[in-house]
């Protein structure tokens, strides 16, 4: 039967026709009617040379070679057939699987037969290469499935798995890591619940590394827990079947297997985070970091006693290789912090996304690799922390100094060597409260601790230093410690330091460790700064005891030296007003604003500019001809000697009569103005109105025509006029002010009244 797909549908969607003894079928593309049949083995590890027996290799290789065509078979199936077989035969993806749970891990040494070791390469070659089918949505135009589809089938059917996915890493994270990085990347994206299955993965991990060091700190010959952090209470131990029972003791063959599963886990953790950078977030939720540091402090050290005690029974040969095998432990579990820290370096150093909070993410990494002292100082060693801060500095400049001081003083507490000065954020070793650090070499008693006693030794102040106020050094020291701990209050951080000597050192490491001192415990960590009563510090600076209700307000002239005096009134202070017509005969404000209404009474002593009666028509025309009249080059004009006698005396005859009128007119001026009132005169007002009434009244005086009020209008269905409808409409808004209006209503409310029989 060909596959035939013209429309190019989605393997899901599509049908095929099959003919089966002239009867015509239509089977879809994902279905077990295209599985065939076949016995499917399971992958065996090769014969180990310690064990081997007579023709075991052999035999190995016999099946293995089975093994192999059934690979090669699978991936010679066209598209529909091979995720058929996938999806319907269950011995498939066993035998896929059962590779990755039993193929050696890179740190075996290989096998001594080389046909053997060829023979398993090929193996390994091709489950690659089926895996990588297995997320492959498209192979050609025609062969191909929805990316919804095929996550969904990755996911339900189980074909993927947070354990098949962390196997691949183990297995093939060492040599592919590139390849093996897009294949993660492809299932993550495919199907995003499996970052919620490696959330969970991850939890697991951490209650596997807590009973891992819970066996080897154990003491078996006595009943009483062991010596663990508070972190390790409430520890849920891994469930077992019924029937089964722990150990008596711990067993050479039982500590081989712990760290066997301890250095897969960390190798497989490892190359994960490697492969697949986005995963950072889900260590950081988790708190991983935090289970790899006791892991380290509490389990790694017991790994080498328990080894050393073995030795001494078995001899050496055996245990060299474990002892090897936990030192392989300790690197992995180094590189797992390296490359969380390396994710967050590369984001800042390539500016991707929010730098800030980056570097907050870097640094708070770094702050849960202190809890504990061995890791930090291991991983000190193979990569300096000192050279990753100066780089950080470079690249972001407004990095938090005190977070990188006191983390580089952690560090070097323990290594019994000088803090360099250059390492420091500030420069000459100055930290931001103004003092100079003092380094104890006294010994590594734990990375904190020492930070505690390497920080700032305010006993030991400079000239400058005592010059400081006390208060200003307070408030110093508890910025310096909300900027790691912002969520108590400054009265809290005050007692604090207090007590341990105003080293905030100390105090961010009994906080952070959670071992306060007793009288700090009860205290409430959000308590303010309470300032000091005045009068309590005056009866401790002068022993005389005040007791007024009065004592350390703004007028106790015993406790204050600067009293506002103005506000002080000796004597009964006078009210301004006894009572209502007191106030109201007031009249000091209406006499501040008479010089104001009086720029209103001003009048201008030219009438003629404000008088309606003034003709200024021909002023332009005037000012005109005596401009056009009036050339450089005319003769001016000269009266006379016969008419100039007459002139004169008809001239002082005008300026009589003009005296006469002027004076006149001013006399007029004058009335008016002293008759001038406020407004006008209602009599006159009246008279006036009176006029014009009676002047329309007069001769040619028509009244207007009647308004037309017709609200019935023509017959219906001859139309209306506009008019009509507009009286109407008039009619309407107004009916309400005619009487007898809303009868019906006023009857009714007399009959409740009990005014009329109902």
């Amino acid at each position: 039967m060909e596959f035939f797909n013209p429309e190019n549908l989605p393997v899901e969607k599509l049908t095929l026709s099959v003919s089966n003894a002239g009867v015509v079928q239509n089977i879809k593309a994902l279905d077990v009617y295209w599985v065939e049949k076949r016995q499917w083995l399971l992958y065996e590890r090769p014969p180990e040379s310690n064990n081997m027996i007579l023709g075991a290799t052999d035999a190995w290789k016999m099946k293995m070679k089975v093994y192999l065509e059934d690979l090669k078979w699978l991936l010679g199936l066209k598209h529909h057939r091979f995720w058929s077989t996938v999806l319907y035969d269950t011995n498939c993806m066993d035998a896929l699987v059962s590779f990755l749970q039993e193929a050696s891990p890179p740190y075996m040494p290989p096998h001594e037969c080389k046909e053997a070791q060829r023979l398993y390469e090929q193996i390994r070659r091709l489950i690659l290469i089926i895996f990588s089918r297995l997320i492959t949505n498209k192979e050609s135009k025609s062969h191909w499935m929805s990316k919804e589809y095929m996550g969904s089938l990755l996911y339900d059917r189980f074909i993927f798995t947070v354990p098949v996915v962390w196997d691949l890493c183990l297995v093939y994270g060492v040599d592919n890591s590139s390849h093996l990085a897009r294949l993660l990347d492809g299932v993550f994206s495919l199907q995003p619940r499996y970052l919620a299955d490696t959330a969970a993965a991850l939890a697991f991990v951490k209650e596997a590394f807590k009973f891992i060091t819970l066996q080897v700190n154990k003491d078996y010959d006595s009943e009483e827990p062991p010596n663990l952090p508070e972190t390790f209470k409430g520890f849920g131990e891994i469930k077992r079947p019924a029937e089964s029972r722990g150990p008596d003791s711990l067993t050479f063959e039982v500590l081989r297997d712990l760290i066997v599963h301890l250095l897969d886990t960390a190798m497989t953790l490892r190359v994960f985070i490697e492969v697949y950078p986005k995963a950072v977030d889900i260590f950081r939720k988790t708190s991983f970091v935090l289970s790899i540091v006791q892991l380290y402090e509490y389990g790694i050290p017991k790994f080498y006693e328990k080894l050393e005690e073995f030795g001494d029974k078995l001899g050496g040969g055996k245990v060299t290789e474990v002892v090897t095998h936990v030192d392989l432990v300790r690197s992995e579990l180094i590189d797992i912090l390296r490359e969380i820290l390396a994710i967050y370096k590369n984001a800042i150093f390539s500016g991707e996304g929010n730098v800030a909070a980056h570097v907050e993410d870097f640094l708070a990494v770094m702050m849960d690799a202190l809890a504990e002292k061995l890791l930090i100082r291991d991983y000190h060693l193979c990569y300096p922390v000192n050279e990753d801060l100066e780089m950080l500095r470079q690249a972001y400049p407004d990095i938090d100094t005190v977070k990188t001081d006191f983390i580089l003083q952690a560090i070097y507490s323990n290594l019994d060597e000088p803090l360099p000065e250059e390492a420091l954020g500030n420069p000459h070793g100055v930290l931001t409260n103004g003092h100079l650090p003092v380094i104890n070499s006294a010994g590594p008693s734990g990375a904190i601790d020492n930070a505690a006693s390497a920080a700032i030794d305010t006993t030991a102040s400079s000239a400058t230093d005592n010059e400081i106020p006390l208060q200003v050094k307070e408030e110093s020291l508890i910025s310096e410690v909300k900027d790691i701990l912002p969520h108590l209050g400054d009265g809290f951080i005050l007692k604090c330091l207090q007590h341990y000597g105003f080293n905030s050192e100390r105090v961010i490491n009994s906080l952070l460790e959670g071992n306060l001192a007793e009288p700090l415990r009860g205290v409430d960590q959000t308590l303010p700064i309470i300032p000091e009563d005045r009068v309590d510090q005056k009866f401790l600076e002068t022993g005389v005891q005040r007791l007024n209700v009065f004592d350390g307000d703004e007028f106790d002239i015993m406790t204050r030296d600067d009293v506002d005096v103005s506000r002080i009134h000796v004597g009964k202070k006078r009210r301004e007003y006894r009572d209502l017509r007191d106030m109201l005969d007031d009249k000091a404000e209406v006499r501040s604003r008479a010089d104001i209404y009086s720029k209103y009474n001003l009048v201008c002593d030219e009438v003629s500019m404000y008088s309606d009666e003034y003709d200024d028509t021909y002023d332009g025309e005037e000012a005109g001809a005596r401009d056009a009249a009036a050339p450089d080059d005319v003769r001016p004009f000269v009266t006379p000697r016969v008419l100039a006698a007459r002139q004169t005396q008809s001239e002082e005859s005008e300026e009589e009569e003009d005296t006469k009128q002027v004076q006149e007119l001013g006399a007029k001026t004058t009335a008016s103005r002293d008759r001038m009132d406020f407004c006008i005169n209602p009599e006159e007002m009246r008279a006036r109105r009176e006029a014009n009434f009676q002047a329309r009244r007069g001769k040619g005086f028509r009244p207007p025509p009647p308004r037309n009020t017709d609200v019935a209008g023509k017959p219906k269905g001859q139309g209306q006029d506009k008019e009509v409808l507009v009286n109407r409409d008039k009619k309407e808004k107004h009916k309400s002010s005619r009487g007898n209006h809303n009868r019906r209503q006023g009857a009714q409310w007399k009959r409740s009244q009990g005014m009329m029989p109902s």
